[in-house]
C-alpha cells in the first residue's frame, strides 16, 4: 500500500501517527499553562503533561472500546446528541481518573486539581479543533502532492 493510501483510508498507522503527533504537541503546548497554574518548574510541568498525556490516551482506548460495543449491541445511531453525551462522559471519566493524579503527583489539594483539571479542558477545547483542522490542511496538501507525483 502506497503512503497516499494510508492517508486517504485511515490505516491504523496513520491513526497512530495522528494520536501520537496529537499528544505530542499537546504536552508542548500544555506545558506553560500547568506552569502558570502550579509554579512548578518546567520540568515537573512537562511531567505532569506527559502523565496526562498517557492516561488520556489510555481512557481513549478503554472509553472508545466500550462506547463503540454499546453503539453497537444497541444498534445506536451516532446523531448529533449522541456525540455530544459521548464527549461528555468521556470528560467526565477523564476527571474522575486525572483530577487524583494531578493530586498526588503534583502535590496539590483536590481543588487546586480540579482548577488545573479545568484549565486544561477549556485548553484543549480549541486546542482540538485547531490541532485537526491543520492536520486535515496538511494532509490533504500531502495527499495532493502525492497524486500528483
Amino acid at each position: 500500500m502506497r503512503l497516499v493510501d494510508h492517508l486517504i483510508e485511515r490505516s491504523p498507522y496513520e491513526r497512530v501517527f495522528h494520536a501520537v503527533l496529537y499528544e505530542v504537541v499537546g504536552i508542548i503546548t500544555s506545558t506553560p499553562i500547568i506552569i502558570f497554574f502550579t509554579g512548578k518548574g518546567i520540568g515537573d510541568s512537562g511531567l505532569i503533561a506527559l502523565i496526562v498525556s498517557i492516561t488520556a490516551t489510555i481512557w481513549n482506548y478503554i472509553y472508545n472500546f466500550g462506547y463503540d460495543k454499546l453503539l453497537a449491541k444497541y444498534k445506536i445511531k451516532k446523531t448529533s446528541r449522541v456525540r455530544v453525551i459521548h464527549g461528555l462522559f468521556f470528560e467526565v471519566g477523564l476527571v474522575f481518573i486525572t483530577v487524583p493524579i494531578l493530586a498526588l503527583t503534583m502535590g496539590l489539594g483536590i481543588i487546586e486539581a480540579f482548577k488545573l483539571e479545568f484549565a486544561m479542558l477549556v485548553y484543549f477545547f480549541p486546542y482540538t479543533i485547531v490541532f485537526n483542522w491543520i492536520y486535515d490542511k496538511a494532509k490533504s496538501f500531502v495527499i495532493l502532492r502525492l497524486n500528483t507525483n
